[in-house]
């Protein structure tokens, strides 16, 4: 520990004291502070007093104090010793600084985490080393590829693992993966799949078929595995040599190639058992550390479909705080303008209902006085932004797979919803005091789960307001997602106020959402709506057009809107920025760059040693 970490600490200690005001002590107290001896707290004192930092008159003599005067303001050895540690490329133990300090100080010294985020290339003895920073303000819970829910979770499982067939979003169609081919009979009950040669996962055991057995028979023997629904329709699966694997199934189903692409699908070792936060697949990355506050991808050179040019990913923990994405973004690009990346997000913000629990939300006109207060066209008025559109279906019309009864759904009621405004003042608040009417609610005060975050609170601050006007008292409950998913956080509360976030795979997308039992909206269902989503599902994935099939899966989302248990709100995009010598640099569909693309163009005239590219990835 260096004499500015003891300093930091003692001076914490005594925060009342104010700098250059005499204080009473003695060497014992201050030993008991730092946990050390009183000879060792002479020796720390000698080095505060050769710095500056201190004035000590100590004092001989049973009963008599000594004098300790603070002369180094604690903020200015703070600082100095953070950018110390952010220089020396020492960023958990700068980390571990800030969070031990006051809120106020923590948050001046967050702007001083502008330069590690972004890629850093590194020459070495061993060579370059090209390692890509990442900022993340959730804790993970869980790497489990049938388990994880949030954004981040998935991005990682996108990478530490492989699926026997990924989507390509640019073609718009399926294409092999860990599978060189699949093949099904003409029923749709039948898909065989024949895998690569050689496949390694990171321990370095070779991938065969009864992997692929091994875990898909962990999900569907496992009633309480959230994707079980997901893989429901899996009745036996047979290997027939080491790289060939058959599924058969109780009922046709023309979306198994789709499904098998779906990051629950992830293919595990049958012979390492599985951890939820150290896992092992086939991807282009292994995980190498995972740390509360810090999390390391280790490139895999014996990739299958070509080794990954970035070497290391390094995922930080950073305090929930609001200036952190503010700050990060701040001043990133001092050697010119960054490279803009507009993500569109596929999704969007939504209301729903806890119908786990009793209440006045059972009651459809409640529901539907809380959609009309709920209103999107007036809620993006109230907080105009270029980022945010009101949302009739999380199912963006621009989406090139949204079939024209999808677009043609949603403008009708962007068009019904409009025309009404236009008529008269405020409807929506008078129509939703007529809907309140009509319903069994009674004046109690409801609970509003709100997914923590400044604009979401905002939101709903607004939507309170216009609910006190008709009656309605909603006492407003800050939440965090990662607890409400698996840790129940939101059983007590009535109203739900959350986002939903596709990949690029829209039908796969609308399916999981309906029947991934870890997603928000079916932790809020009761398990009778569970059970008719399931059986709703089971019948669309076996249409063998896969247009009809997306227009049965809006529909089936038109129906929730209807009976006013999916109440969309709004839709946003993300706006990435990256130095111009990160290369083919593109978003994926859950928000991260595709890290199988990303290359780095370095520049001529960098240092030898080292050279760092900026970019700035929203927080998740």
């Amino acid at each position: 520990m260096e004499a500015a970490d003891h300093y930091i600490q003692l001076r914490t200690a005594f925060p009342h004291v104010h700098d250059d005001e005499e204080w009473q002590t003695t060497i014992g107290e201050l030993a008991q502070h730092l946990c050390c001896t009183m000879r060792n707290m002479n020796l720390i004192m000698n080095k505060f007093m050769d710095n500056n930092w201190i004035r000590w008159s100590p004092k001989r003599g049973r009963g008599k104090k000594s004098v300790l005067i603070f002369h180094a303001p604690l903020v200015d050895v703070a600082r100095e010793r953070f950018d110390r540690l952010l220089q020396g490329n020492r960023l958990e133990e700068a980390y571990e600084l800030a969070a031990s300090l006051p809120f106020s100080l923590r948050e001046m010294l967050m702007h001083g985490l502008q330069d590690p985020f972004g890629l850093r290339s590194d020459q070495s003895a061993k060579g370059r080393i090209d390692t890509l920073r990442i900022p993340q303000n959730f804790p993970f819970e869980t790497l489990d590829p049938t388990q994880a829910a949030m954004w981040g979770e998935v991005g990682i499982v996108a990478e530490v693992f492989d699926r026997l067939v990924r989507y390509n979003a640019e073609r718009r169609s399926c294409e092999p993966s860990l599978a060189v081919a699949w093949e099904s009979n003409p029923e749709g009950t039948e898909w065989t799949f024949y895998l690569h040669k050689g496949v390694l996962f990171h321990h370095g055991k070779i991938l065969d078929a009864v992997d692929v057995k091994f875990t898909f028979e962990r999900i569907i023997e496992d009633i309480n595995n959230p994707c079980r629904p997901l893989f429901g329709t899996i009745a036996k699966i047979e290997t027939f040599d080491e790289l060939t694997v058959r599924f058969t199934l109780y009922s046709p189903n023309f979306m198994f190639p789709d499904l098998m692409s779906s990051m629950c699908a992830s293919i595990l070792p049958r012979d390492v058992e599985p951890d939820r936060m150290h896992p092992v697949g086939t991807g282009p990355y292994r995980l190498t550390r995972n740390h509360p506050r810090l999390l390391v991808l280790d490139v895999f050179p014996s990739y299958f479909r070509g080794r990954a040019y970035i070497d290391r990913v390094e995922v930080w923990q950073l305090p929930q705080s609001e200036l952190v994405e503010s700050v990060i973004k701040q001043d990133l690009f001092s050697d010119g303008p960054p490279h803009a990346v507009q993500h569109e997000v596929q999704g969007g913000v939504y209301m729903t209902f806890n119908m786990r629990k009793e209440g006045p939300q059972q009651d459809l006109y409640f529901r539907r006085a809380v959609q009309q207060l709920l209103n999107q066209q007036e809620l993006i008025h109230a907080f105009p932004g270029t980022s945010t559109q009101p949302a009739y279906s999380l199912v963006r019309d621009n989406c090139g797979e949204t079939t024209g009864g999808g677009t043609r759904r949603s403008s009708s009621i962007r068009e019904k919803r409009t025309g009404v405004l236009e008529s008269t003042r405020e409807p929506s608040v008078a129509q939703a005091e007529e809907l309140l009417k009509r319903s069994c609610y009674a004046g109690q005060t409801l609970r509003l789960w709100v997914e923590d975050g400044k604009k979401m609170e905002t939101d709903m601050l607004w939507f309170v307001q216009r609910c006190e006007r008709i009656g309605v008292h909603i006492d407003i409950v800050p939440g965090d997602p990662v607890r409400a998913v698996y840790h129940d956080e939101f059983s007590s509360c009535d109203l739900v106020y959350t986002g939903e976030v596709f990949d690029d795979h829209i039908m796969l997308s609308l399916v999981t959402m309906f029947t991934f039992q870890n997603t928000l909206f079916l932790v809020a269902m009761d398990d009778d709506r569970k059970r008719e989503l399931d059986k709703e599902c089971r019948r669309i994935v076996g249409i063998r057009d896969g247009g009809e099939r997306l227009a049965a899966l809006l529909g089936v989302e038109a129906k929730l809107i209807e009976e006013a248990l999916l109440l969309p709100a709004y839709s946003f995009r993300e706006e990435h920025a990256h130095h111009a010598s990160l290369r083919d640099y593109n978003v994926v569909g859950y928000g991260m760059p595709d890290l199988r693309r990303l290359w780095v163009k370095r520049k001529p005239d960098a240092d030898h040693k080292e050279a760092s590219y900026p970019a700035y990835i929203p927080l998740w």
